[in-house]
């Protein structure tokens, strides 16, 4: 008669378990896209934290426990959205040779990315127009890393190469950073404002025809 192998406990068996990937705190992207909401529709000196702590949805002293005040919480709502910019910018940065062709389609990307972020817009003109003295921007001139000097930085060394090497016609580099800038933010910044954009600023059809005239108008700007 066969002997029967005796069967293993079931608690004795290994088994191998992978950790899932840690993920970012969902409470903390909220309250960035809340407090861009906030900022762009009140500015910074007419924001508050009751204000972004009602537009998230959470009580205001849930705020302290992410934030020490206003200031934190705005700077880095305001760094995290510049970074989504930088990163539509990073073709310019890493074309050694210039084409006036990338620009172009940086401006695509920007067109896109500014009509699912508006309130980016908004507040980068808000940014754009505040005071010297501003605390917050003071505190983007304390960094040197802020993803606002990245952009500028990107902007201007391609501008500086492009000029230098003919791709496109000699420019005033602050003169057109301004102005680059300026067309690409403007619109999404003030498409609240039915009588001037419609009541689609941001469908399919307005974001095509958009780009077509940014490549037209920067076009002609650039070209040699």
């Amino acid at each position: 008669m066969a002997t029967r192998r005796p069967r293993r406990p079931r608690n004795d068996r290994l088994r191998v378990v992978e950790a899932a990937p840690a993920e970012p705190d969902p409470s903390r992207a909220r309250i960035h896209a809340a407090a861009l909401r906030v900022f762009a529709r009140h500015g910074y000196d007419g924001a508050s934290l009751q204000m972004i702590a009602d537009e998230v949805g959470l009580h205001k002293s849930t705020l302290f426990h992410h934030y020490r005040g206003k200031l934190e919480i705005a700077a880095e709502a305001f760094e995290a959205a510049m970074e989504r910019v930088a990163e539509r910018m990073r073709p310019l940065e890493q074309e050694t040779t210039p084409r006036l062709e990338t620009l172009l389609a940086v401006s695509d990307a920007l067109v896109d990315h500014f009509a699912a972020e508006p309130e980016a817009a908004r507040m980068t003109v808000w940014m754009l127009t505040a005071p010297r003295d501003s605390d917050l921007n003071l505190h983007i001139g304390r960094e040197d890393r802020h993803p606002v000097v990245t952009i500028l930085t990107t902007l201007w060394g391609w501008l500086d190469r492009a000029k230098r090497s003919g791709a496109i016609r000699p420019v005033n580099l602050p003169q057109t950073i301004f102005n680059l800038m300026g067309l690409v933010v403007f619109y999404p910044a003030s498409a609240g404002a039915d009588f001037l954009s419609g009541p689609e600023p941001f469908s399919a059809k307005a974001c095509r025809i958009r780009r077509a005239e940014l490549r037209t108008i920067i076009g002609a700007a650039l070209a040699p």
